[in-house]
């Protein structure tokens, strides 16, 4: 009969494990039924283990880490409701393509369904939205030569593999009985020597067509900026780059376009062959030009099979080596070389110190940062306005986003996870007031650990986004409330509970001072207070000028 693993020994035997694979962070949430895995980690050299007092802003804070490690990050739980505060996170983590490993330590199972506080059923409870997940119950007596197999594979799929399955979370329970802290016991088993995946290629040959167009969402990486570049100039045609891509905002180049909001849809002549890399773009009117092709006529290519998409993908090592036997057309091209600079003088007339609007100011902001600095864009209002109004710029700035899910929650912690890992350069985050505020409790890691971090915080006074959707009109005003959200906080006063430093900006000559501030050590916020009704009145004008 096999000895039952004692709790220690299967915590030790877990975080070695996870070591092997070069994992090395841990976000540790409080509670007694995790205290053996919680002992593991903290006496484990390898490990960076920081402490959270809530397991929501826990999570986007390990998802941070891993966004800009591309390595897993672990999370780790207690029981009960402490593992449904990780879902948000997970969700996010699953469309985003990101590693994360959550671990939740259990009650026995034979406590189920018998009225013992604290004790759900929780093995299953992300089962929608993890790579796969895995069962231990501390009193079976399962070899560890089983555990070791399943566990090894699990870790594998968080990880992904190029040409195959793509990164995400996995999600790993176990039932622990008391006593918690026992003895630990030698056991014999030798670790698999972990390499990571490397690319697979596929030859491919693209069909007929006149004029192509590439199109960029979202990209965790920039490492195939350089091919994508390569490809345009193959094929004689523009790349609409997303903010989110890696791309617009790192060398300029005559094929990126940015402003093609303002006339993807009154194209004369239009694509008749899209190749797409990364996520769908931010913007509404691209995304549809983009689904109005559906598998016709559209490939996208990525570093792992399709998943989440309604497209056919491929998986290529290499785009140098992709064959084109087509007779291509500048007609396409042209013109919208013609209609980019049309839209980017309109705005170059609104890009002055005299007009104080989110665009402006964004834009601005941008001309501030510098060379290798990180920026974590906000949802809503915040990334569509880095859309709608940066263009191209010959300077690498790592843009991060939670754009899986495309939620306002635990932007902050998320934020705060990148810059964690990012210690040696600048980061910083730019969101809106109302994201602000639902996510303010995460500030308290910045009392903690050593981050540097700027928030600029775009304090329109409410959730301004649901002001520009098609069915405002119809709503009457005194419904207002229950759309924007607004919150009568002062963001000043919130800086002097969190013990953070705090300076606000009041015009776009004001901006200059995040050369100073930017530079800073810690979390400090800028608060910059604008009227959306300008906004508004300015792209109004913008757009009717383009007709």
């Amino acid at each position: 009969m096999t000895e039952k693993l004692s709790n220690t020994t299967l915590s030790n035997f877990i975080v070695e494990m996870l070591s092997k694979h070069g994992i090395y962070n841990v976000c540790i949430c409080p509670g007694s039924r995790n205290t053996p895995l919680n002992l593991a980690f903290l006496n484990h050299k390898e490990f960076k283990s920081t402490s959270h007092i809530d397991e929501r802003g826990a999570g986007f804070f390990s998802l941070g880490i891993a966004k800009a490690s591309l390595n897993p990050a672990v999370i780790l739980t207690t029981s009960g409701t402490a593992v449904a505060n990780l879902l948000p996170s997970i969700i996010e983590a699953d469309l985003s393509l990101t590693p994360l490993i959550i671990i939740t330590a259990d009650r026995p199972k034979s406590l189920l369904y018998t009225g013992e506080n604290q004790t759900i059923k929780q093995d299953t409870i992300f089962k929608d939205f993890v790579r796969e997940r895995l069962h231990i119950d501390s009193a079976d007596n399962k070899p560890i030569e089983k555990i070791y197999e399943n566990l090894d594979n699990m870790i594998k799929k968080s990880m992904g593999s190029i040409g195959g399955n793509p990164p995400g979370p996995i999600h790993l329970n176990i039932s622990f009985d008391e006593p918690l802290v026992d003895e630990n016991h030698a056991y014999d088993i030798e670790y698999k020597k972990e390499e990571r995946n490397k690319s697979s290629y596929e030859h491919f040959l693209f069909p007929k067509f006149e004029y192509p167009a590439i199109v960029c969402g979202q990209l965790n990486t920039s490492k195939h900026n350089d091919l994508i570049l390569e490809l345009s100039e193959k094929l004689k045609c523009p790349i609409f780059a997303d903010p989110l891509s890696q791309l617009r905002y790192d060398k300029k180049h005559p094929n990126i376009f940015c402003f093609y909001d303002y006339y993807i849809d009154k194209l004369i002549i239009k694509p008749d062959y899209i190749i797409r890399f990364g996520k769908k773009p931010v913007s509404k009117k691209l995304t549809s030009l983009v689904k109005s092709f559906g598998n016709h006529n559209m490939i996208q290519f990525s570093d792992y099979e399709q998943y989440n998409e309604d497209v056919y993908s491929i998986t290529i090592k290499d785009i140098e080596h992709i064959e084109n036997t087509n007779m291509l057309k500048n007609d396409f091209f042209n013109s919208i070389n013609r209609l980019e600079n049309k839209v980017e003088n309109i705005l170059s007339e609104y890009f002055n110190n005299t007009h104080f609007f989110e665009g402006n100011i964004l834009l601005h902001c941008l001309n501030h940062f510098k060379h290798n600095d990180n920026l974590f864009i906000g949802n809503s209002l915040a990334v569509r306005n880095l859309e709608k109004f940066c263009p191209n710029i010959d300077k690498k700035i790592s843009v991060y986003s939670n754009r899986g899910a495309s939620g306002i929650d635990g932007l902050i912690a998320t934020a705060l996870g990148t810059s964690y890992h990012n210690k040696l350069e600048r980061n910083i985050l730019i969101l809106g007031d109302i994201s602000f505020f639902h996510d303010i409790n995460s500030l308290l890691i910045a009392n903690h650990y050593t981050i540097n971090m700027t928030i600029i915080v775009i304090n329109n006074y409410g959730g301004q986004i649901f002001n520009t959707l098609p069915y405002k009109q119809k709503l009457d005003e005194k419904y207002n409330k229950f759309w924007t959200t607004p919150l009568n906080i002062k963001i000043k006063e919130s800086c002097t509970l969190y013990k953070l430093d705090y300076d606000v900006i009041s015009s776009i000559d004001d901006i200059k001072k995040l050369d100073k501030i930017l530079d800073k050590k810690g979390v400090n916020i800028v608060e910059i207070k604008t009227d959306f009704n300008t906004t508004k009145e300015i792209e109004k004008t913008i757009n009717q000028r383009f007709q």
